[in-house]
């Protein structure tokens, strides 16, 4: 997730594999709602519990490998605004970086959400593009998408500084959006991420809220980033 500082050259070239990242991340998940969720399907669940369960394991799995696949490794496979943000923050991605990398992203999950639309047809509309709903009000919305976000970079921020455990920061955010999937996908929607929601919503026309799904899963990583730059100022280095 931590990508070298870029060269000014190397932006453009970064920001072009996270729309390809991202773009595949929404072709997959549209797919995935298209053969799990449509009545028709031969693949449907028709058990809501056991099929959030199912779609947290598959992307899961998808986003870690997402990650790990080479151009992942190259622009460091962020594929989230907030996870850009993130590592800016830190210090690991420069400024001029900020901007193309959120709108490559923001732009893959509509060409995403337009593909799978192209590729697997009209039941792809009549699950609204996968994007997601809720049976909660607006700020326990807002609570239920930036809460797991913000737990998630937690337990990362204590991966990333060693490089034995900074390996496995793809398998933890993987891990804990598919467990957010499978525990909050019947009250949130687990969206988690604007650009997994910003391409189905606007496809399906579901704008009601969807501030929300694209501000607080930014904000939670944002704010977790200012605290860990804090506290690590406050720290003193060793032998000072």
């Amino acid at each position: 997730m931590s990508s070298p500082a870029l060269a000014r050259a190397d932006v453009a070239r970064h920001a072009a594999f996270e729309f390809v990242l991202t773009t595949t991340l929404l072709f997959v998940v549209v797919g995935l709602v298209r053969w799990l969720a449509h009545p028709a399907s031969p693949l449907a669940i028709a058990d809501p519990a056991v099929l959030f369960a199912v779609a947290g394991a598959l992307v899961a799995v998808l986003i870690a490998g997402l990650m790990y696949s080479p151009l992942g490794r190259r622009s460091g496979g962020h594929m989230h605004p907030g996870v850009t943000l993130f590592v800016w923050l830190g210090g690991a991605l420069p400024g001029s970086a900020v901007v193309p990398y959120v709108v490559a992203q923001l732009a893959g999950s509509v060409a995403g959400a337009g593909l799978a639309r192209l590729v697997f047809g009209p039941a792809v509309e009549q699950v609204g593009y996968a994007a997601v709903g809720s049976t909660l009000g607006g700020l326990g919305l807002f609570l239920a998408e930036a809460l797991p976000v913000a737990l998630i970079f937690v337990v990362v921020s204590f991966f990333l500084p060693r490089p034995e455990t900074a390996r496995f920061v793809p398998v933890v955010i993987g891990v804990g959006v598919g467990l957010t999937i499978a525990f909050l996908a019947s009250t949130s929607g687990a969206s988690v991420n604007p650009a997994r929601q910003l391409g189905p919503a606007l496809f399906a026309g579901r704008v009601d809220g969807l501030w929300i799904y694209l501000v607080a899963p930014v904000l939670a990583p944002v704010v977790v980033a200012l605290v860990l730059r804090v506290v690590r100022r406050s720290v003193p280095a060793p032998g000072a």
